[in-house]
């Protein structure tokens, strides 16, 4: 039977759909953040560190590639062996393409792959759309814990401060 084989569905664990990978990030990122929280440094820096080391780990947990839709640790690693593969340089050689038959989706092969993904939707109660794991995600955390730095600055007095050295009072 040459049939095709549908696509594993793998359900999640949790009410909200985010496995035990996730869970662990964010609990590991949450401990090391109420670490930095608890030194006796600066108020402002440690919220504004504590608020990359989450966000690093919400983007680690939950952010996918956006190309391959992979996790950070499988396209990591795949990135890694890619590069690290030997390459053969050799005048001449060229890629030849095997011949075979490529077979394409029927509209009821189609429909019934498309069914079942509709049906794992329905299971969870809560869906979260991954976040993308790219250079973009990881300065929209750096911008949100500017901010954040920011506005406890401006706060805690610092504004104020600073105005008050060029007389400006309110």
């Amino acid at each position: 039977m040459n049939g095709i084989v549908p696509p594993r569905i793998h359900t999640k664990k949790t009410v909200i759909g985010v496995g035990n990978r996730e869970i662990v990030i964010l609990g590991v990122t949450a401990f090391i953040a109420l670490g930095v929280i608890l030194t006796s440094m600066n108020l402002v820096v440690k919220v504004g560190l504590a608020a990359i080391i989450l966000g690093s780990g919400t983007l680690l947990a939950l952010g996918r590639a956006p190309r391959s839709g992979k996790p950070f640790e499988k396209y990591f690693l795949e990135m890694w062996d890619f590069y690290r593969r030997p390459r053969f340089y050799q005048r001449g050689a060229g890629y030849e393409r095997p011949e075979r038959e490529v077979r394409e989706f029927t509209r009821v092969e189609a429909k019934e792959v498309e069914r079942s993904f509709k049906k794992q939707r329905r299971r969870e109660l809560v869906t979260i759309k991954p976040l993308p794991l790219s250079m973009g995600g990881f300065f929209s955390v750096l911008s949100i814990s500017f901010l954040i730095m920011l506005i406890l600055w401006i706060w805690t007095g610092g504004l104020q401060e600073y105005l008050l050295r060029f007389g400006v009072t309110f």
